[in-house]
């Protein structure tokens, strides 16, 4: 262990061991392709840095999701580093940089301009369903998909919040967001997914 990193820090985000690699990589493709199949056509914005990824792809036809997300996530990862040092890192730097890649691969090899069904309740429950079991993947290995919970780290150092209380704000400044640009409709179905998500990835 290096000396100059606190045991509590050291231990947030570890490096997943061997045998847990396969089900972190797991993790990360199911929730990509929940991401690129159903949130991404239906505007699911709940959250999260796929959540402005989707916002920012709407305003800019010229890039895909998983562009923006690794600009974003590339930017957060220095931040990371600047204010946390020795103690951020890890599998959260690799969760980061592989879900956006893995979204990148996937939007690339469904190529969507519309969802997949009409039945947009259908849509949702797999806009949900499939995020939450590979997030519950991942954080059963002790890892972390990134994103704002780095921002969440940054600020629980800096200003003494709780750390579930940062990603709660993020998400709602999105929702406000997203209801502007996608209207009363997709707003109350990302408000329920949200809720959704939620429950299926604890349970």
């Amino acid at each position: 262990k290096s000396p100059g990193i606190a045991p509590a820090a050291a231990k947030a985000f570890p490096l997943p061991r061997n045998k847990d690699v396969l089900i972190l990589n797991l993790g990360l493709i199911i929730t990509a392709l929940g991401i690129v199949l159903f949130k991404t056509p239906n505007h699911v914005a709940m959250g999260g840095t796929s959540g402005i990824s989707i916002l920012l792809a709407s305003y800019f036809p010229g890039m895909n999701v998983g562009m923006v997300m690794l600009a974003i996530n590339a930017v957060l990862i220095l931040l990371g580093y600047a204010f946390l040092g020795r103690s951020f890192g890890g599998s959260t730097v690799y969760s980061s940089i592989a879900l956006s890649a893995f979204i990148w691969i996937f939007e690339l090899v469904f190529p969507l301009t519309a969802p997949l069904t009409d039945d947009t309740f259908m849509e949702l429950v797999w806009a949900v369903i499939l995020p939450a079991v590979g997030s519950a993947l991942v954080f059963n290995v002790g890892s972390s998909t990134g994103g704002t919970d780095i921002v969440a780290m940054i600020l629980s150092k800096l200003r003494s919040l709780g750390v579930g209380k940062c990603p709660l704000v993020s998400d709602v400044t999105i929702a406000m967001a997203a209801g502007c640009t996608f209207g009363g409709q997709t707003k109350l179905y990302r408000m329920l997914g949200h809720y959704l998500q939620t429950l299926v990835t604890d349970t």
